[in-house]
């Protein structure tokens, strides 16, 4: 996978402002995989998606994931630095689905959640609902109703065989000495980066463009290294 150009990033962020994540996550992954088909990249498992979008991440931003949070306890602001590749190598190769959990004299037989139904689903019971493909009791009999206990059990399931679909980041306050557990969302949060991005970008292009009577295409065209160099001769 080849980082995004600059151009592709701002028209990206462009298009996904009103998107649901799911959708800015698609949006994001085809303008990395053009040639792939826009309903295989849909039908990924959420953590798979999450680890292209990771991939992503480093190869057009760098490799670190710099998180930001503030400590429950005390209030205070607390960096974390997170290696993108560390969080990719808790995603396992493609597992053969259909998956299935045997609970209490319960059996069924489930796949794991996609961008799809993230974007289908009204709420955590329905996404589970999406992802059952069967289900029967001891006696072979059909199972309409998997009752707390079943979806509980099956919803760790699914999660364990898709670790980096929700990320637990366990967190220590400097300060307090306070510990907890953070989610992060990797597609929100990638987004966020690229979306943090984009002004900062648009500005460089608007100082070299009003300097130097260059289309914003060419500016864009350009490598960040060579922006750089340029920007820094604009500030000499």
């Amino acid at each position: 996978m080849d980082p995004l150009s600059a151009a592709h990033l701002l028209d990206a962020c462009e298009r996904g402002r009103a998107l649901p994540a799911a959708s800015r996550a698609l949006l994001l992954l085809g303008a990395a995989h053009p040639d792939e088909p826009p309903g295989a990249l849909a039908a990924l498992p959420v953590g798979r998606r999450d680890a292209r979008l990771l991939r992503l991440r480093e190869r057009t931003l760098g490799p670190a994931l710099e998180i930001e949070t503030r400590c429950p306890a005390c209030d205070e602001r607390l960096e974390l630095t997170v290696p993108g590749a560390d969080l990719r190598a808790a995603s396992p190769a493609a597992a053969p689905e259909p998956l299935r959990l045997d609970h209490n004299g319960t059996t069924v037989t489930f796949r794991l959640p996609t961008s799809r139904d993230l974007l289908d689903a009204t709420d955590a019971d329905g996404l589970l609902r999406r992802c059952v493909l069967e289900a029967h009791d001891s006696n072979g009999e059909p199972v309409a109703d998997l009752g707390h206990e079943v979806r509980a059990a099956l919803a760790q399931a699914m999660a364990e065989a898709d670790p980096l679909a929700e990320v637990d980041l366990a967190m220590t306050c400097v300060a307090c000495g306070h510990e907890w557990s953070d989610v992060l969302d990797v597609a929100s949060f990638v987004w966020a980066e690229f979306e943090a991005w984009a002004p900062r970008l648009l500005r460089d292009v608007h100082r070299l463009a009003s300097a130097y009577g260059w289309a914003e295409r060419d500016v864009l065209a350009m490598s960040a290294w060579r922006r750089g160099q340029y920007l820094q001769l604009l500030d000499a």
